[in-house]
């Protein structure tokens, strides 16, 4: 068992001493929202929306309709009297019409234009969903990235210990050759150089899984090993300023919404266009005729509403209410996240002031192993007195390596709270 870890760990450093990739948390976030399937959808909606304005503007091109009727009726215009000598025809019950009618708008009341801009703020809109799916994306790489950095660093320190067990155990191993050790002393070594390695193996496992997790999220496939790095932000100026797409997603709604209204208030207004109709069928326009016969008219109609139980008046008051309804959630969500800002500032200080102990807890730690490990090639201290001074190292390191990593996240953090 023990061989087979040290092949495992031989097998890994040789690993990392083949050329790595570096990549960057920038890079990371850049490749997963490249690679996120709901980007594809921005030049679809680009598509949908030229077909839309296309769609819109025929609304002033000639518009042509063919229609047709055929209908039997249970009475015809009589003529109540007779004329001595003339010969007045009968109309025939069953009539038929079949006309070509050629339209076109001349005026809606400013309809089109509204459409067009109503369409251009909701295609907006759908792009901006996207933006804040990416926003949700960058958050979890990130949060993944420093996963990975957290067991690099518990990596390095479990490596670090086993580097001074082997020492000791080295150095002991010549003092059972002497008799001046009992080999259960470095029986005891060995085996908490087992479990360091183990604890190793463990965080190597955790970081090959995040490591998997951000291959899947950024499509990236490295051509070697990977190596992470600490993103270097000196500070962070804690104003409350707000970039989220969140909140540009709530200001494109209220102006959908707007443009909504003003759709709705040229429904009211007059429609004037010009037409031309073209028919055959009987009878013509000359009722006197009793044959099949051609006919065409030519006109403007004009078409304008003039009460309708104030409906548009309500849907515009709807529409109003749902803008006050989407400034609510707007002021909801600032508030929230000027909460999550003040809540890092917090962190980010309590982390500040952390890692300034850190050093001196280290420095501390490691004297006392130093002098623990004097004292057991002495035969002064048991080895598990050596053991819990070096494994109080190892914590030390643990802790202020998981302290500079959390500081660095918490940085990154404040930044993507504001939409930075």
């Amino acid at each position: 068992m023990k061989r087979l870890v040290w092949v495992l760990l031989l097998c890994s450093g040789q690993l990392y001493a083949q050329d790595s990739t570096l990549l960057t948390l920038d890079q990371v976030q850049q490749l997963a929202c490249n690679n996120y399937p709901l980007l594809r959808q921005k030049p679809v909606l680009d598509s949908i929306l030229r077909l839309q304005v296309k769609n819109t503007n025929s609304a002033f091109l000639p518009q042509a309709e063919l229609n047709g009727q055929a209908t039997y009726q249970s009475a015809v215009t009589e003529i109540p009297f007779k004329v001595p000598g003339v010969n007045i025809p009968e109309f025939s019950k069953d009539q038929y019409r079949a006309t070509i009618d050629v339209k076109q708008l001349l005026y809606d009341g400013g309809a089109t234009r509204e459409q067009r801009q109503l369409q251009a703020v909701q295609q907006q809109t759908e792009q901006q969903r996207i933006e804040v799916e990416l926003y949700k994306v960058k958050r979890q790489v990130t949060q993944t990235y420093f996963n990975a950095l957290l067991a690099e660093e518990y990596i390095k320190a479990a490596r670090l210990n086993q580097d001074d067990i082997r020492q000791r155990i080295e150095r002991l191993s010549a003092g059972v050759q002497h008799g001046t050790v009992l080999p259960s002393n470095v029986n005891i070594l060995k085996a908490e150089l087992l479990r360091t390695e183990q604890q190793e193996l463990s965080a190597a496992a955790s970081r090959d899984g995040q490591l998997a997790v951000l291959q899947l999220l950024t499509g990236y496939q490295a051509p070697g090993p990977v190596k992470l790095a600490i993103p270097s932000i000196n500070a962070v100026p804690e104003t409350d300023t707000l970039l989220r797409p969140e909140l540009q997603l709530y200001r494109l709604q209220v102006s959908a919404l707007d443009h909504q209204a003003k759709l709705t208030a040229t429904r009211p207004m007059p429609r004037v266009s010009a037409f031309v109709q073209g028919g055959y069928g009987r009878p013509g326009l000359n009722m006197l005729n009793n044959d099949f016969a051609g006919f065409y008219m030519t006109g403007i109609r004009l078409n304008w509403t003039l009460w309708n139980w104030r409906y548009h008046r309500k849907e515009q008051d709807i529409l109003r209410l749902q803008q006050k309804n989407i400034d609510h959630q707007s002021a909801a969500f600032t508030l929230n996240t000027r909460t999550q800002l003040a809540q890092q500032r917090t962190d980010i200080r309590r982390l500040l002031q952390t890692l300034e102990k850190d050093d001196e807890i280290l420095d501390l730690r490691t004297s006392v192993k130093e002098s623990s490990a004097v004292q057991l090639d002495n035969g002064v201290i048991t080895v598990h007195d050596y053991i819990t001074d070096l494994n109080a190292v190892m914590q030390a390191r643990i802790d202020q390596s998981t302290h500079q990593v959390q500081l660095a996240l918490a940085r990154i953090n404040y930044q993507l709270i504001q939409g930075y």
